[in-house]
């Protein structure tokens, strides 16, 4: 046997653990979990491929399809991240590992992430990956996308990238009827306002939002300073993505995102978690090393030998002023969604949004809030069933531990529900 086929053998074996095909599933004496009011519930769970059939206080009578006990265990509504690019993990000193949509898809399903938002890659390979996953064609957690990034001529985005560009209105409008004949899930536009690269006009920002939501699609505006907080609310955007590099989000400017009903993609964990992989045991936990490959973390040990104290301090300093951001947009009850730039250096796919989800608690979030930023609250955004109730997305993550007592326990998966497949989870 050739090495090139063990290396495929091992990979498929990797990415498809112990599975139970489509069918009627029910789990039974687990606690059921509703971020969305908060509610905890020993019951029974019903669901097939196409949707949740019910919940039960009694045993169904008669049930014929596959049961699994999951007495002492928890159950959510599968995670989504709300911003990431396929394109698969990074690491210090070149090192990277190339995943593209449909591996991506695979791979986050390990973490319990059974939806993700693409916000920006190769335009047609996402077109392509996505029909032939809602053709039930392929698998791997849903795929939704922006398609393409609207920016500025040789504004962010382009540096990575063929990308569409918009310098006018026309083209405005040209681009976005393009898209949303193409079915895209959402908008993103780019704001950088103030920075190196060219950056959409706070006119045209205002202009494309319109055209977008005339096609009844939401926006999100990538931004990277104060003022492109502020042109994105005056272009009636419906979310932001990151936080401002040149200052902290004040408590004023918080509540005038939550008075204009702004929803918030921090991507707090892709900011500062690289000085967590670097000199945390971050890197050690199991959930890591499961969805990537052992170079990329090696990667990181490599760096941390290299870092000069002054970097280290500046990199401290840079996590601290994030996480003031978070505090006043908690305090003004700005709804945050939980997305982690994966793709980037000092994210892994799938691990991140746990890590996501950790740093919002630490932040004020209590446990509950943190869940409904990666479940109900990301279904709701992206117009989708939420919760656990009948007739909601048959994708839900089953938990060893409690995450409400602490919220780290989102990485105790025991198992994943995706369109009515269970899939055993080994870590």
């Amino acid at each position: 046997m050739s090495k090139k086929l063990i290396i495929f053998i091992a990979l498929i074996i990797w990415i498809v653990p112990q599975t139970v095909t489509a069918q009627q599933i029910l789990l039974t004496n687990g606690t059921l979990l509703d971020p969305s009011n908060q509610s905890a519930r020993k019951q029974h769970l019903l669901l097939d491929e196409n949707q949740i059939i019910g919940r039960f206080d009694e045993m169904p009578e008669n049930f014929t399809g596959t049961k699994i006990d999951i007495s002492g265990k928890f159950v959510l509504p599968g995670f989504v991240d709300m911003h990431t690019h396929a394109f698969g993990n990074r690491a210090p000193n070149t090192v990277t590992e190339t995943m593209g949509p449909s591996t991506t898809a695979q791979v986050v399903l390990q973490a319990g992430v059974t939806g993700l938002v693409d916000l920006f890659g190769n335009e047609q390979k996402l077109f392509e990956h996505r029909r032939l996953q809602q053709q039930g064609l392929i698998g791997g957690a849903d795929i939704y996308a922006s398609l393409s990034c609207l920016t500025a001529p040789g504004g962010h985005c382009s540096q990575f990238g063929k990308t569409r560009t918009i310098a006018n209105e026309q083209e405005a409008i040209e681009h976005i009827t393009a898209l949303a004949k193409k079915q895209a899930d959402v908008i993103k536009l780019v704001s950088t306002l103030g920075g190196k690269l060219p950056s959409l006009s706070p006119q045209l920002l205002k202009f494309a939002v319109s055209q977008a939501h005339a096609h009844g699609l939401k926006v999100i505006v990538h931004i990277h300073t104060l003022a492109d907080i502020e042109s994105a609310i005056a272009a009636n955007a419906d979310a932001i993505t990151h936080l401002p590099d040149d200052g902290t989000i004040s408590e004023r400017l918080a509540q005038k995102l939550s008075e204009h009903g702004v929803v918030v993609i921090p991507t707090l964990a892709c900011d500062t978690d690289e000085y967590e992989f670097l000199f945390s045991n971050t890197l050690d936990a199991k959930l890591a090393a499961k969805v990537t490959a052992p170079r990329i973390i090696a990667g990181y040990r490599q760096k941390a030998s290299q870092m000069t104290n002054e970097q280290k301090r500046n990199a401290k300093q840079r996590t601290l002023k994030y996480y003031q951001s978070i505090k006043h947009l908690i305090a003004a009850n700005v709804p945050l969604l939980s997305g982690t730039d994966a793709g980037n250096y000092g994210t892994l796919q799938g691990f991140t949004l746990h890590r996501e989800l950790a740093k919002f608690v630490a932040a004020g979030y209590n446990p509950w809030q943190a869940l409904a930023s990666a479940t109900s609250d990301s279904r709701l955004f992206l117009g989708k069933p939420t919760d656990l109730d009948a007739g909601a997305q048959p994708s839900v993550v089953i938990l060893n531990n409690s995450p409400i007592e602490d919220i780290n326990n989102t990485q105790t998966i025991f198992a994943v529900i995706h369109r009515g497949v269970y899939r055993k989870i080994k870590l």
